[in-house]
C-alpha cells in the first residue's frame, strides 16, 4: 500500500481542544493506533453512529472515542471530538456533538477543514 492510498486526518479545533486534554501517554498511544487503523481503512475500525450524527463514525480505542467524517472523494477523515466514555458506554462527547450539530455548528466546522484539505 503505495502513501497515497492512506487517508489523511484534519480536526477541527473542537478536535484539537479534546487531544490536548488527553493525558500525553493516551495521546501518544491514540494517535498511533488511530493512524494505523483509521489512515488505512477508517471504515473497518469503526463504528457508524446514528440519528443527528448519521453521517459521522466513532473509532474505539480502551475507554476513549474518536468522532470522525469520512471524505472518500480526497481519502480525508475529519475529526469532530474525542472523549471518554463513562459507566454507560456514553460520553459528554457524543451529547456535546448532537448539540452541535442541531444548531448547525457541526456542518460548520467540517466545511472549515474541509476546505483545507481540498
Amino acid at each position: 500500500m503505495g502513501r497515497s492510498d492512506l487517508y489523511r486526518s484534519v480536526f477541527t479545533d473542537d478536535a484539537l481542544k479534546d487531544v490536548k486534554k488527553l493525558p500525553k501517554n493516551v495521546r501518544n498511544a491514540l494517535k498511533k493506533e488511530f493512524e494505523k487503523k483509521v489512515h488505512i481503512n477508517p471504515f473497518n475500525c469503526s463504528e457508524e453512529l446514528s440519528g443527528i450524527l448519521a453521517h459521522y463514525r466513532s473509532f474505539h480505542y480502551g475507554d476513549y472515542r474518536v468522532v470522525y467524517r469520512v471524505f472518500e472523494d480526497i481519502r480525508a477523515v475529519s475529526v469532530v471530538g474525542l472523549g471518554k466514555k463513562n459507566k454507560d458506554h456514553r460520553t459528554d462527547l457524543y451529547r456535546r456533538l448532537e448539540n452541535l450539530a442541531e444548531k448547525g455548528r457541526l456542518a460548520d466546522a467540517i466545511l472549515e477543514t474541509y476546505r483545507t484539505l481540498s
